[in-house]
């Protein structure tokens, strides 16, 4: 069966803390998300995203629109998604000196891997990069994929 007929529940928009709140630490990565999750807490914007797999679905997405309080992002962690901000603007431009998205004892780092101009890619390019998770409890780890950044106004609906 191609589509199932039932879907679980959508998942709950919580606080860092209560999605790690786990007693295997070490076993937590983040989780991918389905666009319906993403627009649960961006909204219907514009967003970059990382991947871990060029075909996968993202486990991080970044709004491109700024709000009073910055930039704003969510991840799935426990099947919950957790909103995180940064006062920096997602894009190519900046994964030379990393993207840094944080909630209460979480952040999320976005850095170009070293390889090729990020700076240089057009919208819609995927470009490799490195995220680094990291937890107050203790948890670092980093992993090596992809990111994204689509025109704004791909998101556009007709």
């Amino acid at each position: 069966m191609k589509t199932p007929m039932m879907q679980g529940p959508s998942p709950e928009v919580v606080g860092a803390q209560e999605a790690v709140n786990s007693p295997d630490i070490p076993a937590i990565d983040p989780q991918t998300m389905e666009q319906a999750e993403i627009e649960k807490v961006l909204g219907d914007v514009s967003y970059c995203t990382y991947l871990y797999t060029a075909e996968s679905p993202p486990i991080l997405a970044i709004s491109n629109a700024a709000q009073s309080e910055g930039y704003r992002a969510v991840t799935k962690i426990h099947g919950r998604l957790v909103e995180l901000s940064s006062d920096q603007k997602p894009g190519y431009e900046n994964l030379k000196e990393g993207l840094v998205f944080t909630a209460e004892g979480l952040e999320m780092r976005v850095v170009s891997d070293g390889e090729g101009q990020p700076a240089s890619a057009k919208p819609g390019e995927l470009v490799t990069a490195e995220l680094h998770f990291s937890l107050e409890q203790g948890l670092n780890i980093g992993y090596l994929g992809w990111y994204e950044c689509k025109a704004e106004q791909s998101r556009a609906k007709p």
